[in-house]
């Protein structure tokens, strides 16, 4: 055990660097590089813990969150550690909702605090950075991309939902093609991350460093100030237009695929849509791949996240469909099927869109009496 504790406790790195001003800058770094620096249960709470603990002090100048090894920044949440979390309840005939409530909660609290935290947080979001990795990066202040970032939501292929904030982040980009990217988990490359204003900042990574030594040797008196240090300091970098930007070169396409309302009119029209091109069979294959379930829910939920008036709000209803998914054979069948026996052939209940039944969909919006889901903020 104290051996495990120990290997925990190497996943996530803290320094503490005081600057010559005589503030700190706080240094975190996703040491998990075997695993694409996967978020496991104890590097959220470890996570959650330490900004409750840092974002009102005055000493703090800003936060610096990167991760070890060059593939990716964070490949999302440790779902093979969820997937067991969830078996072993059902196994002792216990609710996997609850069994699964704390990992999601942590998971989306973290977000949460980060989406209001009071000083500049810069998030170096190199290589993959895909589900609870850009839950991360979407609620940092100044995320930025490089020339090897690979940002998705690829939840559908794995009969889960887009969450980490997904509910707001999509649905905020222009003309439905963030509903899109929630329906066939496609990929975006820093220019169409730059295109889609999921970012503003955009630097080669070999300026790493030279993004931290600014953080560090400057001196900001609060987040109005640093903005305007940050961007007179920026210089956008020559290979953002020397990238593909597959999603501005489609456009038309896209926005004509997401006007239908209806998952069935979609699903009709991406299946008659064949092209001669990679990327949009890719997209197609894996919308048609999917969950069934896990579509019909995506599409109540850009429906239902127009209604919500706050972020919390939002995360709760992300919150009480993750458990309900956690309940639902399919997710943990794609964790099975994708991630554990690798056999990428989940069975799918109901396999196809035609035997979905609306009354069940809506069930995974509602909360059992028994559960206590509001965020610890």
């Amino acid at each position: 055990m104290l051996n495990q504790n120990k290997a925990n406790q190497e996943l996530i790195k803290f320094r503490e660097h005081k600057k010559p001003d005589a503030s700190i800058l706080l240094e975190i770094e996703l040491n998990n590089p075997t695993k694409l620096n996967a978020l496991n249960f104890y590097m959220i709470v470890t996570l959650n813990k330490k900004l409750r603990e840092w974002r009102y002090k005055k000493e703090l100048s800003a936060v610096f969150i990167h991760s070890a090894g060059d593939k990716a920044f964070c490949a999302g949440g440790d779902i093979v550690q969820l997937h067991s979390i969830i078996s072993e309840s059902k196994k002792k005939g216990k609710d996997p909702a609850l069994a699964a409530q704390d990992f999601f909660q942590t998971e989306y609290e973290t977000d949460y605090i980060l989406c209001h935290f009071p000083k500049p947080v810069v998030l170096w979001g190199n290589g993959i950075v895909m589900g609870g990795g850009m839950g991360l990066f979407m609620s940092v202040s100044h995320p930025i991309v490089t020339e090897t970032s690979l940002l998705a939501m690829p939840e559908i292929s794995i009969g889960f939902f887009p969450d980490v904030g997904a509910s707001y982040f999509l649905s905020q980009i222009k003309q439905g093609i963030g509903k899109y990217l929630a329906l066939t988990a496609c990929r975006l490359n820093a220019s169409e991350a730059y295109y889609l204003d999921l970012t503003k900042w955009v630097y080669a990574h070999k300026e790493k460093q030279k993004v931290f030594d600014f953080l560090f040797n400057s001196s900001f008196k609060n987040k109005e100030d640093f903005n305007y240090k940050f961007k007179d300091f920026y210089k956008k970098t020559e290979f953002l237009s020397e990238q593909n930007n597959w999603i501005k070169d489609f456009q038309k396409e896209i926005i004509q695929a997401v006007k239908f309302k209806d998952l069935k009119s979609f699903h009709d029209h991406l299946t008659q849509e064949k092209r001669e091109n990679k990327k949009w069979e890719q997209n197609r294959q894996n919308f048609l791949k999917a969950s069934p379930t896990s579509l019909a829910v995506v599409f109540e939920q850009f429906r239902r996240s127009k209604d919500h008036k706050n972020l919390k709000s939002l995360f709760e209803m992300e919150l009480i469909i993750a458990m309900n998914k956690s309940q639902n054979s399919d997710f943990p069948e794609g964790i099975r099927a994708l991630l554990i026996d690798k056999t990428k052939d989940p069975q799918w209940k109901p396999s196809h869109i035609k035997d979905l039944d609306p009354s069940k969909i809506n069930t995974y919006f509602k909360a059992l009496k028994t559960w206590n889901f509001s965020l610890r903020v």
